[in-house]
C-alpha cells in the first residue's frame, strides 16, 4: 500500500478486551439463561392463568370441570400455575413443574382403571360416574411463543452488547 496506513490488530487492547469479555460471557450464559427462564415461566403462567392457549396460540380444549363450573381450564386451585419454576445453568434454562399431573396436562394421557376395575368420579353437579378409562387431551402450557422468542432474542442481543461494552453480569 502506497502512502500511509494504520493497522489495528485483534490483539490490540480495546478490541481484545471486548472479545475476551464476549468469549467469557459465552462460556457461562447462566445470567442470560436465568432471564430466558423467567420469560418462559411468565409465558406458561399467563397461558394457565389468562389465555388458555398453546405456545403457538391454539386454544386448549375446555375441561369438563371448567365447563360445568364456568371456570378456567388448568386453573382450579392455581397449584399448577404456582408450581412452574426455572433453573438456569451455563448452557440452558429448564422450565417445568414438579406437580405429579403436570406432564399429563402438557402432553395428554389416557388413564385406565387397574385390572378390570373402574375409575370413579364425582362431577361438579354431584353426579357420580364410573368409567374404564379417561382420556385427557394435551394442553401444552410449556414452550416458546412468538412473543417470547422475540423477548429472548432481545435479551440475548442486550446481553452480548453489554459484554462488548464492558458491562458486568
Amino acid at each position: 500500500m502506497a502512502g500511509v496506513s494504520f493497522t489495528l490488530r485483534l490483539d490490540d487492547v480495546a478490541p481484545r478486551a471486548a472479545m475476551a469479555r464476549a468469549v467469557a460471557g459465552a462460556r457461562d450464559l447462566t445470567p442470560l439463561m436465568d432471564q430466558i427462564g423467567s420469560v418462559l415461566v411468565n409465558g406458561a403462567v399467563e397461558r394457565i392463568g389468562q389465555t388458555n392457549v398453546t405456545p403457538e396460540g391454539t386454544p386448549w380444549p375446555k375441561s369438563l370441570r371448567a365447563q360445568l363450573e364456568q371456570g378456567t381450564t388448568l386453573h382450579d386451585s392455581g397449584q399448577l400455575m404456582r408450581s412452574i419454576t426455572e433453573e438456569a445453568s451455563p448452557g440452558q434454562a429448564v422450565v417445568g413443574s414438579n406437580m405429579i399431573y403436570a406432564g399429563v396436562h402438557q402432553a395428554g394421557a389416557t388413564i385406565r382403571a387397574k385390572s378390570g376395575g373402574a375409575l370413579s368420579f364425582t362431577l361438579a353437579n354431584g353426579e357420580s360416574v364410573m368409567v374404564g378409562s379417561v382420556t385427557i387431551p394435551a394442553r401444552p402450557y410449556l414452550g416458546v411463543s412468538e412473543d417470547e422468542a422475540a423477548d429472548i432474542e432481545e435479551l440475548s442481543v442486550l446481553y452480548f452488547t453489554d459484554l462488548l461494552e464492558g458491562e458486568v453480569h
